[in-house]
């Protein structure tokens, strides 16, 4: 992985039990229908569960197509994943720490991505997308103004 230069963070309250979470961020068909980072978008999800085990996230919004993809570095169900992220923005393979915490009337998520500067906006505007469509999803709600999603 290429060192980082500054550290994306991203805090959210959910509403749901870290299990129920948990299993939204990791189980393919769920995440197909939250995970992508383009309005209006749509996602199809591969991935193998398990240290070592790789993941592809192709989202696309009928004008654009982003791909990530790369493997599971650390696995605690339900409160922590650590994974290896190459984007399509620039090839580079940084590292993504989400880690879920029981709070009152539900998750505490939190985000970690060790990214180079020039990569943060970007990321950041994708993940909120991301994290708003997991609200969404978790409320048993479409995400907003978006395609139906494939798996």
């Amino acid at each position: 992985m290429n060192p980082p230069s500054q550290i994306l963070k991203i805090t959210r309250q959910l509403r749901h039990g870290r299990a129920r979470v948990f299993s939204a961020l990791t189980d393919p068909v769920k995440m197909s229908q939250w995970f992508f980072g383009l309005q209006g978008g749509q996602a199809k999800v591969t991935n193998e569960l398990r240290p070592g085990g790789r993941y592809r996230i192709e989202m696309s919004n009928g004008q654009q197509t982003a791909i990530a993809q790369g493997s599971y570095l650390e696995i605690v169900p339900p409160e922590r994943l650590v994974f290896s992220w190459q984007s399509c923005l620039d090839g580079s393979e940084t590292r993504v720490t989400i880690e879920l915490m029981e709070a009152a009337g539900g998750t505490k998520l939190i985000l970690t991505h060790e990214l180079r500067e020039d990569q943060v906006p970007p990321h950041r505007e994708g993940w909120n997308l991301c994290f708003d469509h997991l609200e969404h999803h978790l409320d048993g709600q479409p995400a907003p103004a978006a395609a139906k999603s494939v798996s």
